[in-house]
C-alpha cells in the first residue's frame, strides 16, 4: 500500500516495530486481519494458555536399566526430571467501537513463551508512548 502525496511523490508505509503471528504494530498504528486501529485507541491483553509437565527422561531409564546389576545407587537416575511446555498464548486487541481481533501463538519451549511476553509488553510500552503523546 502506498499512499501517493499533493506533489505526486510515494510515501513509503510505516515499518512494523513489533509482530506478534498476524498482530503488527507501527509507531501510529495496529495492523491486524480483523483491522487497522490507531495505536492510541487500542487495548492488549495476554491468556496464557501453556502447560507445564515433567518427566522422567528415557537416558535416566536406560541407565538404571544397564546399572542396576552393578550399582543399586543407580536408581537415583530415576530423580532426574525434565521439564515440558506445551500449549498457546492468547493475544486479544480490542479496537474503537467494540472491535477486537484474538489471535492464538503457539509455544513449544520456556524461550518462545517469554519471547510472547516481552513482544506483547513492548507494543503496551507503543501504546502508552503514543497515548502520551497524544496527552489522553
Amino acid at each position: 500500500m502506498t499512499v501517493t502525496l499533493a506533489h505526486g511523490a510515494p510515501q513509503q508505509p510505516a515499518p512494523f516495530l513489533v509482530s506478534l503471528s498476524n498482530i503488527h504494530a507501527t509507531q501510529h498504528h495496529v495492523v491486524t486481519p480483523g483491522g487497522t486501529w490507531p495505536i492510541a485507541e487500542v487495548n492488549v491483553s495476554t491468556a496464557d494458555q501453556t502447560q507445564v509437565t515433567t518427566h522422567t527422561p528415557a537416558w535416566a531409564i536406560v541407565m538404571v536399566v544397564l546399572f542396576i546389576w552393578f550399582f543399586l545407587l543407580s536408581l537415583l537416575f530415576l530423580l532426574a526430571r525434565e521439564s515440558r511446555i506445551a500449549g498457546y498464548i492468547t493475544v486479544t486487541v480490542w479496537g474503537p467501537g467494540g472491535q477486537s481481533y484474538v489471535e492464538n501463538i503457539p509455544v513449544a519451549d520456556e524461550v518462545q513463551r517469554m519471547d510472547v511476553f516481552n513482544r506483547v509488553t513492548y507494543l503496551q510500552s507503543l501504546i502508552g508512548q503514543e497515548r502520551h503523546r497524544l496527552g489522553r
